[in-house]
């Protein structure tokens, strides 16, 4: 019996990647290489896209989903990969990329799922439409697409943006500490008893998408326009006292100007 169940450990072991990347491994990927942080930042613009727009039962779904994938399916993927002759890096940077694409089809796949649910019962069948049908007009030709210029880090730099915005209850300040990449910090601080908060993100078209690593229901989306800063909050449940109830970040902010 003891060996038995010392032959069953071993296979659990064997079972768990060894590989897993950690949240500092992912930090230090995300900081020291642009391909991997490019792809990073994309899964997160497309996980936001999808919490606004999709009903809440697909989404829960889709979290369930993508929490599994960050817990493991992410590991076993790369390491697929790597088994192919890929490096660490190149792996995870394809996987993250893929992920962003196969997204937004899985959460069809869930919506389908449900729907199927609701209407389980047979339907009565419809009859068929006996009119002849008119010889259908050629599709006109579609137009060649104009080939898409290659991103420029450079040029998508925000311009103006770093600095301290202050509004009634507290400020808010904005340092871009990698330019390559747009990757921006920011620190909430509350006036009437100097509670601070910082996270990191990336500014895209001057719109700040804050979140934490494992893409959690936790985020802020921050609007710049010109010495105006517009910060929203969005479920906040697993901030717990940096932005509780009585946490007051939300609102519209105005750059402080020496």
């Amino acid at each position: 019996m003891k060996r038995l169940v010392s032959v069953l450990a071993l296979i659990f072991l064997l079972s768990v990647p060894a590989f897993g990347l950690s949240d500092s491994e992912y930090l230090r990927m995300r900081k020291s290489n642009a391909d991997f942080a490019r792809a990073d930042r994309n899964l997160n613009q497309v996980w936001s896209r999808l919490r606004k727009s999709l009903p809440k039962n697909v989404f829960t779904r889709l979290d369930r989903l993508q929490r599994e994938w960050v817990k493991s399916g992410r590991d076993e993927e790369a390491a697929s990969l790597m088994e192919d002759g890929y490096s660490r890096i190149e792996a995870y940077t394809m996987v993250t990329n893929d992920r962003a694409d196969s997204l937004p089809k899985i959460a069809d796949d869930i919506r389908r799922d449900l729907r199927r649910g609701r209407n389980n019962e047979p339907r009565t069948p419809q009859p068929k439409n006996t009119t002849p049908k008119r010889n259908p007009k050629p599709a006109p030709k579609p137009e060649p697409e104009e080939p898409e210029e290659p991103e420029s880090p450079i040029d998508e730099r925000p311009v103006g943006i770093e600095g301290e915005y202050k509004n009634a209850n507290g400020f808010v300040t904005v340092k871009i500490i990698d330019p390559s990449t747009n990757e921006a910090e920011v620190t909430f601080s509350r006036f009437r008893d100097e509670v601070h908060w910082t996270a990191k993100g990336w500014i895209d078209d001057n719109v700040l998408e804050l979140s934490d690593n494992n893409y959690s229901e936790c985020q802020a989306t921050l609007r710049f326009s010109g010495g105006t800063l517009k910060v929203e909050i969005t479920e906040t449940d697993d901030w717990n006292e940096a932005v509780g109830p009585d946490f007051v970040v939300e609102g519209t902010y105005r750059k402080f100007l020496n």
